[in-house]
């Protein structure tokens, strides 16, 4: 078993005893965030900051290559100290750097025109499209540049697709019950760069925006909605669509996997949707983007032992485990007793996979870490 621990850097205070204690839980990878988000952390152990904030958008290397209209902006933690630099150049842990591509509110504010827009022409600033051909040249920079000054075994790529449009934003308001099929529309973007694409392969993107306007307001207005499923068996156009942006998707990944050398793993992180079925709604093919790539990395948060080896069989019915790793949360919400942890480890090395990470090392309680460590200890791990 391979077995990683996600952290954040501003949770390294001391690198020496993080790492450490790592070490001791028996992992043998730090997955580092190097490009990250705004957020409100709670975090058990961390000895400066009980809650923490974190800058919005910006990166945890030095960038040094030349970019384009889309700059990164280096977080004041790594002007003071690269945190990435230091792991990176230690001999008794591995490091991957897991890079948040188009989730990015500071350059969606900044650059409006390289955002999502929904069928009403709304734009999304949390969600720069991947369609459009700057963001997509910021994300192979973005990743090329840490790999030829890093020392890296992987980059695990999180949202190079379309965010959704439940995303977590600042104070979320609505006084309309949610669904899937109202989701699912907002969350498609018709903006130029789409439209375009989309009406080269020959789909109707402006008659489909304007059924999926006309419906969203028949809701609003009172009147039942359609199911997801039927307007996707039932609206050719909109099948289309989702084909299409996989395509868009896809053609990123493959684009950083060609800028990145082949020594150092490129993966994605197959989703930030439960289960892994909705992962279309991202832009996301698992098939296809395993293809490209060093493989997915599947983020497999859900409530039960059971439901988490009924996601992992679905992934595994499009992708081979060997080239499959996993990431759990061995703690709240997902875990509230050690026995999930082992049973869970269990079922999905029955069903093939052996690499595994877990989430995350500033966040979980001392409790949670025991339990890994207990469960880690049981399994030979290897390199």
């Amino acid at each position: 078993m391979v077995a990683a621990v996600y952290a954040y850097p501003w949770n390294f205070h001391d690198l020496d005893g993080a790492v450490s204690r790592v070490r001791a839980i028996g992992a043998d990878e730090i997955t580092l965030a190097a490009s990250y988000h705004a957020g409100k952390f709670l975090q058990p152990g961390d000895v400066k900051a009980r809650v923490y904030f974190p800058e919005d958008g910006t990166v945890y290397f030095r960038p040094r290559k030349a970019y384009g209209l889309v700059q990164p902006k280096m977080s004041a933690l790594t002007t003071e100290h690269d945190i990435l630099a230091d792991l990176c150049a230690r001999d008794d842990i591995a490091v991957n750097a897991w890079v948040v591509l188009n989730h990015n509110t500071r350059l969606g504010m900044l650059h409006p025109e390289l955002t999502v827009r929904n069928a009403f022409g709304n734009g999304y600033p949390y969600s720069l499209c991947p369609s459009q051909a700057e963001v997509r040249a910021y994300a192979v920079t973005l990743c090329s540049d840490m790999v030829e000054n890093y020392r890296l075994k992987s980059l695990l790529l999180e949202t190079p697709g379309f965010l959704t449009y439940g995303h977590g934003f600042h104070h979320e308001f609505a006084q309309v019950e949610p669904n899937a099929w109202l989701d699912a529309m907002l969350g498609l973007c018709f903006c130029q760069s789409c439209r375009a694409g989309a009406e080269q392969a020959g789909i109707d993107a402006s008659g489909l925006a304007h059924r999926i306007c006309a419906a969203v307001d028949g809701w609003l207005a009172g009147a039942e909605a359609s199911s997801l499923d039927h307007w996707n068996e039932n609206d050719p156009d909109l099948a289309a669509y989702h084909r299409f942006r996989c395509q868009v998707v896809t053609s990123l990944v493959a684009d950083i996997r060609a800028a990145v050398t082949p020594t150092v793993r490129v993966k994605v992180i197959a989703t930030c949707q439960r289960p892994h079925a909705t992962a279309y709604l991202e832009g996301h093919d698992l098939t296809l983007l395993d293809a490209v790539s060093d493989g997915l990395e599947l983020p497999l948060y859900q409530s039960s032992p059971e439901a988490v080896l009924a996601d992992g069989r679905y992934v595994l019915g499009r992708v081979p485990p060997s080239r499959t790793s996993v990431i759990l949360r061995p703690g709240y919400p997902d875990m509230t007793r050690e026995s999930d942890l082992t049973e869970t480890l269990d079922g999905l090395e029955a069903l093939g996979l052996s690499d595994f990470a877990f989430y995350n090392f500033g966040m979980l309680r001392e409790m949670n870490l025991d339990w890994l460590k207990r469960a880690l200890t049981k399994k030979v791990h290897y390199v």
